[in-house]
This record gives C-alpha cells, structure tokens and sequence, in this order.
C-alpha cells in the first residue's frame, strides 16, 4: 500500500496517515472486509516510526472505519452507505475548518438553502413525490422541485446547474423562484423555451442549467415531460424493466442557446407506476480505481431493490447501491427524484 508520507510537512505522520487511508476508505478504494498492513509492516515501507501509523489505526478505530483485533490485526470495517455519508460530511467541514472557513456562515447558507427546497417527501391525492439529493460541497447545485397548479395537475422539477459550491447554489435559488410563475400557465415544453430565453440573457459564459420538468394530471394519469440537458428520466412499471423516457427534439441545457425549440412526450401513469429523475452526479460518479459508473450499474440497482417497497425506502436501496460501489465522497452534486401515481383517493405514497 503506497501513502505520500514526508517528515517535512507541518502536518503530524499519524495525521498523514490517518488522512490518506480514510480517503481511501471513505471512496471506496479499500472495500468492507478488506486487510490493512500491520502497523509495523505499513511503517517499515514507507521508513516511518511505527508509533505513527500504530495511532492513526488507532484514530481511525475510534471513528468506526477500521477494526482492530487483539493480535493487532487491522481490517475495513463494516460501513453503511448512509454512515459513510456522514463521515463523508464530517470530512468535508473539518477540511474547512482547517482552512479558516467561517462555519457558522456555512451553515446559514446550507439551512437557507434546504429551505428554499420541498421536503424529502411530498405527498398528494392521486401522487407522492421522494426526493433524496446530495451536495458535492457544502451547499448544492442540484434543485428539485414539486409544483402545484391551479387545474389539479403537479410538476416535479429536477435541474443541475453547471458548477459547483456557491455560484452554483445562487443560480440555483434564481431557477426556484422563476419556476413556478413561468410553469403556472405554460406547457412542459413552453416552460423550457420561457426559462431558456431569460437564462440565456442572465447568465455568463459557460453558465448553464440541465432541467426536467414532468406534469402529471392524476385524476387522468397523463404525464407530460420536457428534457433539457438531464438523463433521460426512467419510467418504472411493477414487474416489468425500466424504460426510459427519452425526448424528441433538442436537449441542450438551459442558457447555452439563447432560441431553441424544446419538444415534450407523453404517456399515462397507472397507480403504483414511477418516473425516476436524476441528475448525471450519480451516472458519471467515478467507481474506484474505474470509469464512471454507467447506467448498467444503474439498471443493476434498480432491478436489486424490486418495486414492492414504499417510494422513499426503495429511493434508499437505490441509491446505497449506487453509492456502496462509487464511494460517498461525491465529485459532482447528486439529486435523485422519484414521481409515484396513487389512487386519487390515497395519499400514503403506496405506504
């Protein structure tokens, strides 16, 4: 196993080390299970004091990543996908505070921004809306959104805007104040062309959102959808493979061409049916020591979680697959969306 340890730097070696195999962990590069040298042996290869790597075990013992036995034996210890995400934002702020950042701004930003956002779980008659979304830094890119209009119908919305961190975040908050004045009397498409026309007046050079925006009427189970930019949405039926639903005409995201025609397809929703949106944070995730991860990988996590479990605990499943093979330290913001028909009489999300 080879560590970039230097007796130069300011940083303590049991610090060094400790840093660089919970990297590893914390990515993925060294799996559940997996042996770690002993404390001797790591120390030897690398010409440091063995008291060194002897305590950055011992760190990482106490933050549940590795397990020692009684012989000195040292392993990977057994993670969940949502610990690891914890100790994936656990990183990322003491990372931060190493380098001076005010927190306590920080972490205004973030509550302000999951104000600005649904809750996890939204629920109505004939529909119910799970969302899960992961930033990449601190605050996020990623926007979801569900809307209610006048005539019954709902909108769920998903976007990426380009970028990460706090630009990304304030364009963000811009598209969620937009959406549901341009959304309220337009068509799905119409609403793509509005967005774009204003966004490609706003925005900067290399600036530019990636946007889907469904519409369900419940009470018919028609569903409508424009795609500028995002994955091709995935339409799952009980029992059968996932289909995706892939948009006719142009996809480019919003803001990169100011005059662009969008087009829309349909189809109708039976009760129990789902339409996953997700932005390209999880398809393109990097698997360790690999390529991204694909949408192979995808279809293998969604054919391993089934379709008889309630919408938010199978959204779980899906994405701890995915994240149990990428790792939780995201290079890229990750928002997943699934819109579940109901009977009009029921609002408990298949529950």
């Amino acid at each position: 196993m080879l560590l970039t340890l230097t007796g130069h730097s300011p940083e303590p070696l049991r610090s060094q080390v400790a840093r660089q195999l919970r990297s590893r962990i914390l990515r993925g590069d060294l799996t559940d299970g997996s042996p770690l040298p002993s404390a001797h042996s790591l120390a030897s290869s690398h010409h440091v004091p063995a008291l060194a790597v002897q305590q950055a075990y011992e760190a990482l013992s106490r933050e549940g990543l590795v397990e020692v036995d009684a012989d000195g034996g040292v392993t990977v210890a057994g993670l969940s996908a949502g610990r690891r995400r914890e100790l994936a934002q656990q990183r990322m702020l003491d990372e931060l505070k190493e380098h001076g950042v005010p927190l306590q701004e920080l972490e205004l930003a973030r509550d302000i921004q999951r104000r600005l956002l649904p809750p996890a779980c939204v629920r109505g008659a004939g529909f119910a809306v799970t969302a899960r979304s992961f930033p990449a830094r601190f605050v996020t890119g990623d926007l979801y959104d569900v809307i209610r209009h006048a005539d019954g119908s709902v909108s769920v919305v998903v976007a990426d805007v380009a970028g990460k961190g706090f630009a990304a975040s304030l364009v963000m908050a811009s598209v969620k104040a937009m959406m549901p004045f341009v959304a309220a009397e337009r068509s799905v498409e119409g609403t793509l062309d509005e967005l774009n026309r204003r966004l490609a007046a706003e925005l900067g050079r290399r600036q530019f959102v990636a946007l889907a925006h469904a519409r369900l009427d419940p009470s018919s189970g028609r569903l409508s959808l424009a795609n500028a930019g995002l994955p091709d949405p995935l339409l799952l039926r009980p029992g059968q493979p996932a289909v995706a639903l892939e948009t006719p005409g142009p996809r480019l995201p919003l803001g990169a061409r100011r005059d662009v025609a969008y087009e829309s397809v349909a189809c109708t929703l039976a009760p129990g049916d789902r339409l996953l949106l997700l932005t390209d944070g999880f398809t393109e995730a990097r698997v360790p020591g690999g390529g991204p991860l694909g949408l192979e990988a995808l279809a293998a996590a969604l054919d391993a979680a089934g379709d008889r479990e309630p919408a938010e605990a199978w959204l779980d499943r899906v994405v701890d697959r995915m994240q149990e093979t990428t790792g939780p330290l995201l290079d890229d913001d990750s928002t997943a969306v699934v819109l579940e028909a109901l009977r009009l009489d029921d609002e408990k999300g298949g529950q």
